[in-house]
């Protein structure tokens, strides 16, 4: 059996596992980004992602200084638009492994977070090979997935600021 996206599988979940703790805020952030998205145009959903990917992706690096820091991750995210084989393994590589490194790190709930993202992934692999992401391109326009990934960042940006200030204050 062939996958389509094989590189990006292992990507799809790691998103979900804010489901496991902040549910409300997940289920949330994806209704209202899907909204928001919706109406957006092809141009406008793309730089969306592109923004949005770069503040996330900027938590990967630890550069103190905010503007070398979004400045380094602007660029970086240039040679993904240039070469999109980088983003692809940069994102399994790197960015996912880290995300369930973090998870194991912060001891919460971390068995259910890896069962629902892992599990998300596998499911992704059914759900592409019948071609469901072309039928959502066409019922919700391209670049429909930028609801999803907009939302997983808010909600992580979210979580993690919480999770900062509880571990000051105990």
């Amino acid at each position: 059996m062939l996958i389509k996206y094989p590189l990006l599988v292992p990507t799809f979940g790691h998103g979900s596992t804010s489901l496991i703790v902040s549910p409300y805020a997940t289920l949330a952030s994806n209704f209202f980004s899907g909204l928001g998205i919706y109406y957006c145009s092809y141009i406008q959903r793309k730089i969306l992602l592109i923004i949005f990917s770069i503040y996330h992706i900027a938590d990967d690096f630890k550069i103190k200084n905010n503007f070398y820091k979004y400045s380094f991750t602007s660029l970086f995210h240039l040679a993904w638009l240039k070469k999109p084989l980088i983003s692809k393994c940069y994102l399994t590589l790197y960015h996912t492994p880290r995300h369930y490194l973090t998870i194991y790190k912060k001891k919460i709930r971390v068995t259910q977070q890896f069962l629902i993202g892992i599990g998300t992934s596998l499911l992704a692999i059914p759900f592409l090979n019948a071609n469901l992401d072309s039928k959502l391109n066409n019922n919700l326009g391209e670049l429909w997935f930028v609801a999803p990934i907009i939302a997983h960042i808010i909600v992580h940006s979210y979580y993690n600021k919480i999770m900062n200030v509880t571990s000051i204050i105990t």
